[in-house]
């Protein structure tokens, strides 16, 4: 019995060892920091993840900018309007129009108003405004964390394969 449609993909075991990696940097970092539950470093981490330094940039990039703008656009939006769901719909609307207005915005771009559905929905079990912008500055942190593990691991990846190609390179001395 054979099994074609189980077949690896390129760079599976480079993701997999990345990635769970990763996320026990991040697990056992951030709450070592005081960051109990550090969801947003690891989604972001996932996110950016890639062997590839071009791609991984653009990542990382795209990450911090969609996530940069849904925060800025939730904070306007907690403090004009509180945390309603009008609050929500005005902030949702905003991210879309930010995003489809500005010229070479990543492509990606739905992450910024997943940002703002996120934070304004932590944002209704708050506890008043200062709680609220104290989140989302966090979950902002959190990603630039994420993000930044996720590019240095690229890095190390990149270097580890390079040594490795040069190793290979050098005729054997037996």
């Amino acid at each position: 019995m054979e099994f074609n449609f189980i077949n690896p993909r390129k760079n599976a075991l480079a993701y997999l060892v990345k990635i769970l990696s990763g996320c026990l940097i991040l697990w056992y970092g951030l709450r070592a920091a005081g960051i109990e539950e550090p969801y947003w470093a690891m989604i972001s981490l996932i996110i950016v993840t890639e062997p590839d330094m071009t791609v991984a940039k653009a990542n990382f990039r795209a990450r911090l900018i969609n996530t940069i703008s849904g925060c800025v656009v939730s904070c306007i939006a907690l403090v004009i309007f509180g945390p309603t769901f009008l609050a929500m719909l005005v902030a949702l609307t905003a991210a879309v129009v930010v995003a489809m207005l500005l010229q070479n915005y990543p492509s990606n771009w739905r992450l910024g108003p997943a940002t703002v559905v996120i934070l304004l929905s932590a944002a209704f079990t708050g506890n008043g405004l200062g709680q609220e912008l104290h989140l989302a500055f966090m979950r902002v942190g959190e990603v630039i964390v994420g993000s930044t593990v996720a590019l240095l691991q690229t890095v190390i990846y990149i270097w580890l394969v390079k040594r490795k190609e040069r190793q290979d390179e050098r005729p054997s001395t037996s």
